[in-house]
């Protein structure tokens, strides 16, 4: 859901042309749009743990989107296009409205901003381009994936 309503958004403001209208530019929501589709897995066994690194810029993207959302549920006369784009269509195709979304962006954040010893450790060895799959096995034994 979250990733489908970003690219919405991201769709509406490349056509209008008017980074204003949705607050933030229509590539920041694409790239957020984007990022958060590459995060969609179904398969939570244990033996297929999915470690995902993202450039920092696509965080930024996300957070951006999400302080855009936040404005969209105030009564913020800059954010009532993002706020008239998106609750009808939340309301119609997911049964939730922005709040909902924003607790799903929450989530999601929640995930990527993960900042535990074993990530960090994760994070160099991928950046040294060492011994990952002995790191990713401890993972596994662990049940990090369950």
């Amino acid at each position: 859901m979250v990733g489908e309503a970003l690219g919405t958004v991201a769709a509406a403001a490349m056509r209008t042309l008017d980074d204003t209208h949705y607050l933030v530019p229509a590539l920041t929501w694409q790239v957020a749009a984007d990022q958060i589709a590459d995060c969609v897995t179904t398969d939570h066994r244990a033996e297929h743990l999915r470690v995902l690194l993202l450039p920092a810029h696509a965080l930024e993207a996300i957070w951006s989107c999400r302080a855009a959302l936040v404005r969209a549920t105030g009564h913020d006369d800059d954010a009532e296009h993002l706020a008239d784009l998106l609750d009808g269509y939340l309301q119609q195709v997911h049964h939730t409205g922005l709040p909902g979304l924003i607790e799903a962006v929450d989530r999601v954040l929640a995930v990527l901003a993960l900042d535990l010893s074993a990530a960090r450790t994760l994070a160099t060895r991928v950046a040294l381009n060492a011994g990952i799959g002995e790191v990713l096995a401890a993972w596994r034994r662990a049940g990090a994936a369950d």
